[in-house]
């Protein structure tokens, strides 16, 4: 049974904590940023100096290195590593998480985005620190709408950046699109300790579908913390992605509308909405999928997943076994 990652007896510590400590500016000006949020028909600000410059810069120093506990995702759909341990972070990365799960900047980033019962995900489900290597990507998505383990409803994403001079050359901006997923509405770049923070609902379709083009041994380094709320959406199956439920319990993804469809993408993405669970030597149909899906991902004549840059410490897979991938929450494929 998963457990919840939030220290609650940490948490209380954290609650009588200071957060000017921790927070930019910003956050003694929230009447300014609720307005600025209001009259955005998008639903999202972007913050500069998140975070206080001595904090940003101890985050920057400590960040941990890549290394096998980490979550590994290859996939023509997602390329990226992440981690949501956050209790064995650096102390001053685990108390990013900390106050942000406090009550206090809940409370404020509620003011802000409109919604007064924000709540924290204490699983940080889809939450932690991101990194995304050359050639990494995440393709347009929809995310989870009803939580697979609490049943609260996502509401409210932040994004922060940890990746010191990155050029926009290299793509990996945070874009966001209309309801219909074909045309850019705003872009956040990739800029050292600003945060996006936007709205989650069935209209807000981003990602950072083009290709990363940063040197090797670069990456895009980035925080990422949602807030839920109980339950407010009605079952529907007009929704996109919905289970028989009626909700959308794991991200939904597209093809962006510029990129040559692909009929093997294509059938990945149906297998990805549709499937949730391990593939095992029962699971023939999509044995077979996955087997097509290996040779897409490892091919080196793909045009989609091309040589990614993978840490020296960390091995390449030679060759994958397709029973031993599986399907879990938001993760497309978790190789271990």
């Amino acid at each position: 049974m998963t457990s919840s990652k939030i220290d609650h007896k940490y948490l209380e510590y954290i609650n009588g904590r200071d957060p000017t400590l921790m927070f930019g500016e910003w956050i003694n000006n929230i009447d300014q940023w609720s307005k600025k949020f209001a009259e955005n028909d998008s639903k999202y600000v972007i913050i500069n100096d998140f975070l206080n410059f001595d904090v940003i810069e101890k985050v920057h120093e400590s960040f941990p290195s890549i290394d096998e506990s980490w979550y590994k995702y290859w996939n023509p759909i997602e390329v990226k590593y992440a981690n949501d341990k956050i209790n064995s972070f650096p102390c001053v990365i685990k108390d990013v998480f900390y106050f942000l799960s406090s009550d206090t900047i809940k409370n404020k980033i509620g003011k802000i985005c409109g919604i007064p019962t924000l709540e924290m995900d204490e699983y940080l489900h889809g939450a932690g620190l991101h990194v995304h290597p050359r050639n990494g990507r995440l393709n347009i998505h929809l995310d989870y709408e009803k939580h697979p383990i609490t049943n609260k409803q996502r509401r409210l994403n932040i994004i922060l950046y940890l990746s010191k001079d990155w050029k926009s050359e290299w793509n990996g901006h945070t874009e966001l699109y209309d309801d219909n997923y074909q045309n850019l509405i705003a872009k956040s770049l990739v800029i050292f300790n600003q945060a996006i923070i936007f709205k989650t609902n069935e209209n807000s379709w981003h990602g950072l579908p083009d290709k990363i083009q940063c040197p090797e041994n670069v990456y895009r380094k980035s925080l990422a913390y949602y807030y839920v709320s109980d339950l407010e959406n009605s079952p529907s199956n007009y929704k996109h992605g919905v289970n028989k439920d009626g909700y959308r319990n794991k991200a939904v993804f597209v093809q962006k509308s510029t990129e040559e469809s692909d009929s093997r993408i294509q059938k990945l993405l149906k297998i990805r909405h549709t499937t949730n669970k391990r593939v095992d030597k029962k699971s023939c149909k999509i044995k077979l999928e996955m087997e097509n899906f290996h040779k897409l991902v490892f091919s080196s004549s793909s045009q989609v997943f091309s040589q990614i840059s993978i840490p020296p410490h960390i091995a390449k897979p030679k060759s994958i076994n397709p029973i031993h991938i599986k399907f879990i929450g938001p993760r497309f494929s978790e190789y271990k």
